[in-house]
Parts: structure tokens; sequence; C-alpha cells
């Protein structure tokens, strides 16, 4: 192994002498200087060092001023400060301008001095290395420094990555379809990231995460006095974004009456704040994304089948993990590296055993599960507790699905349910009474209506009904947790909330 790169820069050549020699015989490559201004015209021509030793007091350029440069010119070098005492001011502005420890320089009869150094050093050693392995395998992953991994070496997203090469330079709309978790924001990024709009701002607006209300001066803005509450003028996310990217996420969630304003923006280019008779021109390329099912929703009558065509000229797939399996031992390491690097811990790796559950497990969170599964191993440092989850997982899965066969926590999970189609519904009519003929007492079925019903209104009877099914069961596996059941049906919490009252169900009633 290649020994870490020290740089050493103080002015008391006795000292440097007495620290070469001690780093030396521990095995590290040391390169003294003897003043901040020779080391950054060293960097200037030579490949930085892994851990800089930075003397707080030296004459010219001092300690924290060659620190901002190092920040500067080189911010992912490790700068250790040592100096002859612990100034608690000094400490204080060291670490904020980005010094990774504070050491007092080592001299002390009992070696105390020395063992905090050499700590110090295997400590930012270990973040060194674990940045390089995070940024080889963002390379690796498919991804830029800035972003986060999505895909690997399989065939699934090869082909999605194929499509978003083809089409992310232009303005067309793209509808990014797929699970919870797959992945559908970065695939968002990544088009306008290879877009001639990168330099423009990219913006994210969530539809489910507020009531349509709000969610109509989040997009279009407002002007003063445009409602109670309205104390000054606000653009919205349309022009914030102009001339660059908008991502729609969970489209599925837009009202109705926002479904058409869009449909207007997305056709004319142009808009109104609350408030206000001026129309707002603006350029943005529009990127929707949706867990639901569209082409159910426009049947139901509850998305518009118009603003569909508008945002469907390229639809893109992303496939579930599950169906990407060549990818999970890659992102497992991405993971690993990432969070050991962010919280302090030990790059320690999966045991065969957990590995092969990992691999084999259903993954119905996708990614954004895997990653929090393997965020809790880094801190917890715990096989077992890791372990005992994705089985409690496992089997809650397969205790919601009827007549399923159970299969060991090693298989491959099962598919998850099909998703039911939660659309607004007038409550459901009563059942027609029994009623009693002279001649024979019959019962009429209750599934008969006793009047005229037209069909739409037998239709929308059925789907409160199975959404009232569907409701309940989620419910109860999850043990009344709102949020997990409206994560496991697809929808937002704010819009489960609503379709429970709507169906009528309380826990009182559980």
């Amino acid at each position: 192994m290649t020994p870490a790169r020290l740089a050493l820069v103080d002015d008391d050549q006795q000292f440097v002498e007495y620290l070469e020699t001690l780093l030396k015989s521990r095995g590290y490559d040391v390169q003294p200087y003897s003043s901040g201004s020779d080391l950054l015209q060293s960097l200037h021509s030579d490949a930085p060092p892994d851990v800089v030793l930075l003397d707080v007091s030296m004459p010219g350029m001092d300690g924290l001023e060659t620190l901002k440069a190092i920040r500067v010119a080189h911010p992912h070098v490790q700068v250790i400060m040592l100096s002859g005492g612990k100034a608690t001011n000094t400490v204080v502005d060291a670490m904020r301008q980005g010094a990774f420890d504070y050491v007092v320089k080592p001299g002390d009869a009992d070696g105390v001095g020395e063992a905090a150094l050499e700590s110090a050093i295997r400590n930012a050693v270990e973040k060194t290395v674990l940045s390089s392995e995070v940024a080889r395998l963002r390379t690796q992953v498919g991804q830029d420094p800035e972003g986060s991994p999505f895909w690997g070496p399989g065939s699934a997203m090869r082909q999605v990555m194929a499509m978003v090469e083809r089409v992310a330079d232009s303005d067309v709309g793209v509808l990014l379809r797929g699970e919870s978790g797959v992945g559908k924001e970065v695939i968002a990024r990544e088009l306008h990231r290879r877009s001639s709009r990168r330099s423009k701002p990219f913006v994210k607006v969530n539809a489910a995460a507020l009531p349509s209300e709000l969610l109509e001066s989040e997009l279009f803005g407002h002007e003063r006095g445009a409602f109670t509450g309205a104390q000054a003028a606000r653009i919205g996310k349309f022009e914030f974004a102009n001339h660059g990217t908008l991502m729609l996420d969970e489209i599925g969630e837009m009202p109705a009456g926002l479904q058409a304003k869009l449909l207007h923006v997305l056709q004319d280019s142009e808009f109104t704040k609350l408030g206000s008779n001026r129309p707002v021109t603006v350029d943005v390329r529009i990127i929707a994304a949706t867990n639901r099912d569209l082409d159910a929703m426009m049947r139901a009558g509850s998305f518009r089948e118009d603003l569909y065509y508008r945002l469907q000229v390229i639809e893109l797939h992303v496939p579930p993990l599950r169906e990407r399996r060549e990818e999970i031992p890659q992102l497992i390491e991405f993971f690993l590296v990432k969070y050991a690097e962010r919280y302090g811990r030990p790059l320690r790796r999966p045991s065969d055993a957990l590995r092969e559950v990992l691999l084999n497990y259903g993954w119905p969170g996708n990614v954004r599960e895997l990653e929090n599964v393997i965020k809790r191993f880094v801190i917890l440092q715990d096989e077992g507790l890791v372990m005992a989850e994705l089985k409690r997982s496992r089997t809650n899965q397969e205790s919601q699905a009827p007549g399923r066969v159970t299969a060991p926590v090693s298989a491959p999970a099962p598919m998850p349910p099909p998703e039911p189609i939660i659309n607004p519904a007038p409550p459901p009519r009563p059942a027609a009474p029994v009623v009693e003929d002279e001649a024979e007492d019959t019962a009429v079925d209750p599934a008969v209506p006793s009047g005229p019903i037209s069909l739409p209104e037998l239709a929308r009877e059925a789907a409160m009904k199975a959404e009232r099914t569907a409701i309940q069961q989620a419910l109860d596996k999850f043990r009344w947790n709102r949020r997990k059941a409206a994560d496991y049906l697809g929808v937002s919490y704010k819009t489960l909330l609503n379709k429970m009252k709507e169906c009528g169900i309380s826990e009182q009633q559980a």
C-alpha cells in the first residue's frame, strides 16, 4: 500500500526535524515546508498531499491565512492545525474555515501529544481515502460529483439513459413513470444537466405536498392582497424556473382546477398570478413524474386526457430495483462509502450472510429503501438489527398478500399488489330496504338499485367500495400508521386523510 503523503508546515526547524523523523518511523511520506507560502507555491505544480500539518503561528503568512488559501485551491485536502497551546478563539476560527482537526504540538515525555497527533492523522487519511472512493464510485455509477447514483451496469437503466441522452437537449415535455423511490427526480435532474438549460434553474414542485389553494400560489405566484395573509407579492415556481426546467412531481395528485390552468400554460406559455389580470410569459421545460396509473385515472375522469398528452410527448418508465438486481452490489458499495464519510464511521462492509439478504430482498421501496437500510447499517454498525428489520418487513409484505406462498428471506420478494385507484367520488347510495310481498317474503338484492341509476354512478360506487377496502387493509397492515399506509397505497398523506373522511373510516371504528 502506498504510504500517506503528509505536508508539514512550520518555521521551527528543530520541531520540524523531530516530527519528520517521528512520522517517517510510522510509515508516512513527509514533505517539510518552512512557511505557508512555500507550501502554496508547491501546490501550484505538484499533486496535493493527503494531509497538511499546519502550524498556527508563523511569521508572514500565518496558519489561518494559509488554511484559507488551501481551502480555496484544494477544498478536499484535510488540514490539521498545530499549536503550542489551546487558544479557544483560534480553534474556533480554524474549524469554521474548514480545518479537519486541531492538535497541541507533541513533545511531552509521556507521549500523549504524539498519540493525539497520530490519531488525528489516521482519521484524516481515512477521510481522504473515503472521499476518493466516493468520487470513484460516483463516476462508476454514471453520475457527476454533485448528483446521486441511480443507475449501474444493468441493461434496464442503460435503455433509460440512452433515451435521456437522445431527448435531453430538446424542449419537449417528458413524463417519468415508475414506483416511489426508483429515482425519478434524479433522472429529471440528469435531463436538465444534459440540456442547453443546464446553467438555468432546476425547480421541483411536489403536487401532493400542498392543498390546492396554496399549490396554485406556489406555482404561479400572487399579488399582494390576493387572499388572506398575502402581505406581499411573490413570484411562483414557473417564473423562478424561467428559461430553466420545472419538475412537477406526483402530477397525478394535482386538483382538476389546477390541471386546467397548467394545460393553459403548456399551450400558451403564459399565465396570470392570483389577484392579477396581467399575463406573465415564461419559457420553461416541464418534466412531470408520477407513480400513479394515469391511464386508469383518465378513464375514471380524475385526470385530464388533453393534459396527459401534453405532458407525455416523451414517456420514460424507470424500472423498480427488483428488475435491476445487478445494480444492487454497486449501490450498496456507493452508499456504504458515502455515509461512512458523512457520519465519520468505519468503512465496515456487510458479511456474506447480510449481503445475500440484501441482494435477494424484494425492495418495495426501491433505491430509496436500500439507501436508508445501508445508512442505518453504517450508523448502527449492527448486522443483527438490519437483518431483523428486513425479515420483519418481508413478513409484513407476505402477510398482506393473500394466497402467496411464503418464501425464505433470501428469496426474491413478490411483486407488490396493484395500486388501488383513488378517485374523487360521492358518498355511497344507501342499500335498498327489504320489501315484503303479500305472496311471499323476498329480500331485494342490495347490490341492485331500487330506482333508476346511471352507469357512471354505479362505477363510482364500486370504486368507493374498492377504495374503502384497500384503505382499511393498508391501515390495518401498518397498525393505523397513516403515513406508512399512504406510501403503501401510492398517495400523499393529505389525500389519504381526505379519502378516509369520504369513506367514513375512522380509528374509533377499528
